[in-house]
This record gives C-alpha cells, sequence and structure tokens, in this order.
C-alpha cells in the first residue's frame, strides 16, 4: 500500500512526451505580445493523470486566453514535462513507447516533430551541455557507466567508467547506479549520483547511505573525485523530467531533496525536504548552507519542489501543510505558495496576489523567459489554470494568461531561435 500512489498517479505524471501532428489552421484566441526571435513552447495535459495532452508554439508570448488545442499544436501521447537547450526539445520517450533520448526541433512550418532518438533501455536521465557535448545514464550500457552523446548529430560517442568510484566493502551495498537520478554540468565538471540502493531494491529513493556525486572533467572524462553530502539522500525525482535543480548566473547549482528516502527493508523513513548546494568555483557541497521548509515558517514535514534563481533571490515553492507520507494522501492538495529567500540570510517574503498551486511533479513551478519569472498555478477551486507573472516589486504576481482548452499548464519555455 505505501507505494501504490506512487504506482498509480507519480508513474502516469512521469512519463514522457511523444507527440503527432494535429491541425495546422490558427485557432488560438489568445492576444500577443511581438518577439524578437524563439517561439514560445507551452505543453498543456487534459488531467493530472491523464496520458493526453497538447505541445504547441508561438510566435508570440501567450496573454488572454490560450487555446492549446489551435494551431501548431502537437497531440502528446504522453506527458511528464521536458527539457531544451536552446532550440531543442528533449523527452524521454517515442510516440511508440520506445525509452531513450529523444530529440524534437521545429520544422519548416513551425511545428515540433521528432529530429533524433537515441535507444535506450531504460527511461534515460539527460542532460546536454553544448551543441556537441551531452550525456545520459542507460543501464543496458552499465549501471556505473555514464553514456555519451553529440546532440547535434544525435549520435551515442562514448562512455565514462564510474565503477573506480564505487566504494566496495562490508555493508555497502553492490546494488550501485550511476546517473539515474542526478546530472548537471558546472564550470567544467560533470557531477553524476552514486546511489546505493538496498540488495535487490528498485533504486528509486532507496539510496542506504549518504548523496554522493561522482565530479568529472568534463574535458578528459577523468572521473576525479566523490562528494558526500553530510545528511541529505537523493535529490530531485529519478522518473521525473524536471532535474530539480538550479544553476544561479555566478554558476552556483542549488539542488533539492523530496526527503522520500527508504531504508534498507524498504520503508519509508522520511527525511526533511531541503534546498543545498554546490557554490560557484568550488566542487564540493556547502555543508554550511541548506534551505528547509521550517525556514520558511512551513510545518515539519511540509514539501520544498519548484526553485529559481531570479534577480538575486532563490524563489521557492512550498507546501503550507505537512505532505502525509507514505501514502502521499495530501501530496496534491491546492497548498503550495511561493517565497522570495534572500539566499545568505535566508530571511523570506510570501509572494502575494496569486492563488495556492499544486505540486509540480515532472516540472517546476517556476520558469524565467525574457528576464520575467513565470510562475504555473493550477487552482480548481478559484478556477485558474496557467501562468502568473511577477511583478516589477518582486513581492507580488499578477496573471499572464491562462489556459482555455487543452487541459492543465504542464510546461512553458522560450527556444532560443537559433
Amino acid at each position: 500500500m505505501k507505494k501504490r500512489f506512487l504506482t498509480s498517479v507519480l508513474f502516469l505524471t512521469m512519463g514522457s512526451l511523444a507527440l503527432t501532428s494535429c491541425s495546422s489552421d490558427n485557432n488560438d484566441t489568445a492576444t500577443t505580445e511581438p518577439s524578437a526571435t524563439g517561439k514560445y513552447v507551452l505543453l498543456t495535459a487534459e488531467s493530472t493523470t491523464a496520458n493526453a495532452g497538447y505541445y504547441a508554439a508561438y510566435d508570440n508570448l501567450p496573454t488572454g486566453a490560450v487555446d492549446n488545442i489551435g494551431g501548431y499544436s502537437l497531440q502528446a501521447r504522453a506527458y511528464g514535462g521536458f527539457r531544451h537547450y536552446k532550440n531543442w526539445i528533449f523527452n524521454k520517450a517515442t510516440l511508440s513507447g520506445e525509452t531513450g533520448v529523444v530529440r524534437f526541433s521545429l520544422n519548416a512550418s513551425g511545428i515540433l516533430e521528432q529530429s533524433g532518438f537515441i535507444k535506450c533501455g531504460t527511461s534515460a536521465q539527460n542532460l546536454v551541455v553544448d551543441e556537441t557535448t551531452g550525456f545520459y545514464f542507460d543501464a543496458d550500457r552499465g549501471k556505473t557507466k555514464i553514456q555519451k552523446f553529440n546532440p547535434t548529430t544525435m549520435q551515442r560517442t562514448g562512455e565514462i567508467d564510474l565503477s573506480s568510484l564505487v566504494e566496495k566493502g562490508t555493508g555497502i551495498s553492490t546494488n550501485v547506479t550511476t546517473g539515474d537520478q542526478t546530472i548537471i554540468a558546472k564550470e567544467g565538471k560533470l557531477y553524476v549520483n552514486v546511489s546505493y540502493s538496498r540488495e535487490g531494491g528498485s533504486g528509486f529513493n532507496e539510496n542506504t547511505r549518504k548523496f554522493t556525486l561522482a565530479v568529472i572533467d568534463i574535458a578528459t572524462g577523468k572521473p576525479e573525485k566523490t562528494i558526500v553530502h553530510s545528511f541529505v539522500k537523493n535529490q530531485g525525482h529519478a522518473r521525473s523530467e524536471y532535474p530539480a535543480y538550479t544553476q544561479a548566473p555566478d554558476g552556483t547549482i542549488y539542488m533539492v531533496t523530496t526527503g522520500w528516502d527508504y531504508n534498507t527493508s524498504g520503508v519509508m523513513e522520511p527525511q526533511p525536504s531541503t534546498i543545498f548546494r554546490i557554490k560557484a568555483g568550488q566542487t564540493d557541497f556547502d555543508q554550511n548552507w541548506f534551505l528547509k521548509a521550517t525556514d520558511l515558517g512551513m510545518p515539519e514535514g511540509a514539501q520544498l519542489w519548484s526553485l529559481k534563481v531570479y534577480k538575486g533571490k532563490l524563489f521557492v515553492d512550498v507546501s503550507e501543510r505537512k505532505v502525509e507520507l507514505p501514502s502521499y494522501s495530501n501530496l496534491l492538495d491546492i497548498m503550495y505558495r511561493f517565497y522570495a529567500v534572500d539566499i545568505e540570510s535566508k530571511s523570506s517574503v510570501h509572494i502575494t496576489g496569486l492563488p495556492l498551486t499544486t505540486f509540480g511533479f515532472t516540472i517546476g513551478n517556476l520558469e524565467v523567459i525574457d528576464d520575467n519569472l513565470f510562475i504555473r498555478i493550477i487552482n480548481k477551486t478559484e478556477g485558474f489554470n496557467g501562468y502568473y507573472k511577477l511583478n516589477a516589486d518582486g513581492v507580488t504576481a499578477s496573471q499572464a494568461f491562462s489556459i482555455s482548452r487543452g487541459g492543465e499548464a504542464k510546461g512553458f519555455v522560450r527556444l532560443s531561435g537559433n
């Protein structure tokens, strides 16, 4: 019973997008504002647990009420958020359900279409560093290896063996995976999780040791060392498209753990949901800095998830009540609010002028687009589904656009246009 909610809901919401073309007639009723270059991409889905949705590209920033089943939309076989790099969208499964690294690009008609695929035996965690450098996890090629690929050609280009960094010994699990949870690039280094799951376990939130990252030199592919956090056990949500980290303009990486941790017997022993970091110019965890829900005045057991650094502040969402674990019975409640946090003092300001929202699941509830902070709000009680935008005062928000047709907002980004 303890994992039934995850099995029936989280798995559904964390499937990857696979797409097929719809109508080319533009039925979008939203008003728009001119843009310079790069289309805006909006993903919607019919419900939290359904597997039908729509993925559309817009020339201009949507405002007003958006019909996301209108022109230039793609019908999604399943949804689970997406990642993007410049003018590419990346997912973890094709329309036929094959898992791997899938690239979508805009065609001449302005519609996204599949433009590359690297097949994997698992739903591949992946990262694009630049136009010719990318990394992904494929258990079929080795649970303690990271695969390399070229995002332009979408060809596998090699692998990095991390077995030399795996600890062995009495009492240390041999069920080890590297890169199934975390792959981050920072200042020429690659950071990859090394997880010691219980023997016979699935590896999902079952790290039996403290959260460990392998540090790899990207230029040479050489594994250099491992770093270990003092109390965090897992990062993000391995099956999610949302990477659960953000990089500040100075290079600092901020990561979040849900705290949904299981012990060696497969029993959940929740840890505090926490944001933690690796500072700019450093290659180890900052053990003296972390942000917990209680730092924002929320009760023990409240859930942190979305995070973005914007104009020198760390913006986060957090539940105003404790999440019931291991049942997850209230995880989807409309109870998540937003704060602007002073990074060093941890003093915070509650963002007002917008409703509460739901848990982000496979996406974050925060996006920075055109130097504006957009906030995803799904609130059926107040009848709003779409995005708010942070006002210039930095402490209030106003409606940006809502979605009139196509389902719930599941992701909003802007492509680079080149």
